[in-house]
């Protein structure tokens, strides 16, 4: 009995099928700590959290696609259903640009929301309407790449290198936007070099997408249509791995130690069950008064607001990692006078 999957110069379904479940596999266990760590650690979920788990859920149905287009043919010399399978990789690339796109606004949205100075959030505000922009204009464009009755038959249809063209090069764009972005949040904070180099390098993983994008696009450049099933079969492959690495990179800025790190809100104050965690200890007598120009005993710790703080359980901990925060102190004294109670005259 045949393998269902082959890898030959002739058939490529079975490394589109391990390309597609591998990757997807790791970005559902990336996607699954992220829940965990917005539900047990730091919560609760912001939008970012929202958007790129959507993106995780259109990502599957990416696969899905994916594995039926190839069950028709897709990757194979001699596909079984040669329209089937198009459709397939029709309905796969839309929902490719619906993830992608969701996992870029995932992380404008995270930048947008770790800011406080109001000329960086309007620049993330004009990054959202870009990448809105772009991804609207990609899925038109796949859409309606073709005949308006079969986009789908890419058989006798050259104009849709042209768009794909378009597309990745505004897609390069926004990741190097993004990366801008992430530049930006740190770039008037004092703090040492290598620290906003970390910060700067959980968010410059979308690098690695650029890469991506790129290699798949020279792939795409190589399509024949005479063979057009066999040939799109590495420029799936590659469509896969860009896919799912997309997603996860959007998650990386948001593991540990970084979580604390990015939150530049100054003097935001989190909350907890309605009050402002407050650390008190007190040492000596009453009677002696207590005056230091930073008492460790009387100071207020300000919590970063939002899901990307760490749990005040975790402070301790995160300290030794890469942090950016501020905290006010004041200093009390207490004067206590001890009244001596009056006596009467002594006896004579």
């Amino acid at each position: 009995m045949a393998a269902p999957y082959g890898i030959s110069p002739t058939d490529r379904s079975g490394v589109i099928v391990i390309a597609a479940t591998l990757f997807m596999s790791w970005m559902v266990l990336v996607s699954l700590f992220r829940v965990y760590m917005r539900v047990a650690i730091n919560g609760p979920a912001g939008w970012d959290d929202v958007v790129v788990w959507i993106g995780g859920a259109i990502g599957i149905g990416n696969v899905g696609a994916i594995m039926k287009g190839v069950s028709q043919g897709l990757g194979r010399i001699n596909p079984t259903d040669e329209e089937g399978a198009m459709k397939a990789l029709y309905t796969a690339d839309l929902l490719f640009l619906a993830s992608h796109g969701a996992s870029k606004v995932s992380v404008c949205l995270l930048l947008r929301r770790l800011g406080r100075e109001g000329a960086y959030i309007r620049l993330c505000t004009v990054g959202l309407a870009v990448l809105v922009l772009w991804f609207l204009a990609s899925l038109l464009a796949v859409g309606l790449q073709c005949e308006p009755s079969q986009p789908w038959n890419l058989t006798h249809c050259h104009s849709f290198m042209t768009g794909w063209r378009a597309m990745t090069a505004f897609d390069v764009i926004t990741e190097a936007l993004l990366v801008g972005l992430s530049i930006r949040l740190v770039w008037g904070v004092q703090m040492r070099r290598t620290q906003k180099a970390g910060v700067i390098g959980a968010f410059g993983t979308r690098i690695l997408i650029v890469a991506l994008t790129i290699v798949r696009q020279c792939y795409l450049n190589r399509v024949g249509l005479n063979n057009i099933l066999l040939d799109m079969s590495n420029v799936v492959v590659t469509t896969e791995v860009l896919l799912h690495s997309s997603l996860m990179a959007a998650t990386v800025p948001c593991l540990k130690p970084f979580v604390i790190a990015f939150n530049t809100g100054w003097g935001q104050g989190g909350q907890k069950d309605g009050s402002y965690l407050r650390s008190e200890t007190s040492e000596g007598p009453p009677s002696k008064a207590r005056s230091h120009p930073y008492p460790a005993e009387d100071e207020i710790t300000m919590i970063p607001t939002g899901g990307a703080r760490e749990c005040e359980e975790n402070l301790e901990e995160a300290s030794g990692g890469l942090v950016i925060h501020q905290t006010r102190e004041w200093s009390l004294r207490t004067e206590y006078i001890e009244m001596q109670p009056l006596r009467g005259p002594e006896p004579l």
